[in-house]
Order: C-alpha cells, then sequence, then structure tokens
C-alpha cells in the first residue's frame, strides 16, 4: 500500500512539473490542443497502469518515451480513420457515377450492383449491419451511433471499416462472377 501511495506521489509531482512541456510537444506534432491534453493525460494514465513496478529513475525522459508511443499510436489511428473516410467517398463516388448514366445496359448493371450491395448488407452480422446503416443510411455521427448502440466509438469505427470492405469486395466478387457467367 505505502508503494502505491509513493508511485501516486511520484506521479503526481512528475504531472506537475512536465504535463505542460508533454502538452507543448504534443501540440507542435498534432496541431491540435484539444488532442495535446488528451494525449498528454493518456501518458499519464499509462504510467499509472503499467504492470512492471520497477521504479523509474528518470521520469522526465520516461514519461517522454510513452508520449512518443502514445503519438505513434494517434498517427496510426488517425491514418486508419483517413482510410475508412477515403473508402467511403470512393463507393460514394462509384454509386453517383453509375445513377448519372442512363443507358439500359449502365441501368441494368447498376441495378445489379446495387442488388449485390443490399446481399452484401444482409450478410454482416447485426451489430456491424445497425452501424453501418447508421452511419450510412441514417446519417448519424460516429459518436451518436456509439451512444445509442451503447458502444465505443473505437468500435463504431471498426464496424463501419469492415462494413465497407466487407460491401467492396462482395460486390467485386460479385461483378467477377456475373462477367465470367456471360
Amino acid at each position: 500500500m505505502t508503494s502505491d501511495k509513493s508511485l501516486a506521489q511520484k506521479i503526481s509531482c512528475a504531472y506537475q512539473s512536465t504535463y505542460g512541456q508533454l502538452v507543448r510537444f504534443f501540440q507542435k506534432r498534432t496541431g491540435n490542443h484539444h488532442d495535446a491534453d488528451d494525449l498528454s493525460q493518456d501518458v499519464f494514465t499509462l504510467w499509472l497502469n503499467r504492470k512492471e513496478q520497477t521504479p523509474v529513475q528518470e521520469q522526465r525522459a520516461f514519461l517522454f518515451k510513452i508520449a512518443n508511443h502514445v503519438l505513434i499510436d494517434h498517427w496510426r489511428k488517425n491514418q486508419k480513420q483517413k482510410n475508412i473516410y477515403q473508402e467511403d467517398y470512393q463507393l460514394e463516388d462509384a454509386v453517383q457515377t453509375y445513377t448519372t448514366e442512363l443507358d439500359p445496359g449502365h441501368v441494368l448493371e447498376h441495378q445489379q450492383r446495387l442488388d449485390l450491395l443490399t446481399q452484401a448488407i444482409d450478410t454482416l452480422p447485426p451489430r456491424r449491419r445497425e452501424a453501418f446503416i447508421l452511419y450510412r443510411f441514417d446519417g448519424l455521427s460516429q459518436s451518436e451511433i456509439a451512444e445509442q448502440m451503447e458502444i465505443s466509438i473505437s468500435m463504431v469505427e471498426k464496424h463501419i471499416a469492415a462494413a465497407l470492405l466487407h460491401c467492396k469486395r462482395y460486390v467485386d466478387a460479385g461483378q467477377e462472377k456475373c462477367t465470367n457467367d456471360e
């Protein structure tokens, strides 16, 4: 118990002396003060929750090492989000392209593609399908979906990304099959 109290005191002192430095570190690299605050707090949360109880000799160096890892994770997460949105826009562009072409052959292709897309959505697991429909067709934000489904925003992002990928693969495979059948 005393070691827990001692650790808490060390973290408290380190928090007071380096929190501002960490915020500036993250602000410089993310360009967003809100993210900088959140990431700085994540550093201390990770320190508090670490399983290894060996004493930290150089607290500032240790905190900035954690900060580097937190920043890398933040960048990876943002890159995944950008990829999700890019896939979403590509799907939207494809649908828009097909709807503008009124040639009967194109209309039939478009209808077949929509049928495949409907089938793909129907084959999604229920929770993934619900998140995808709420996002794509009902226009809810990811935070609204998370609240409604009582799951984390991260889980909503995973459901949407997996649903988009599944639909793309399903439609592509179905179109390939139709082409081979002709």
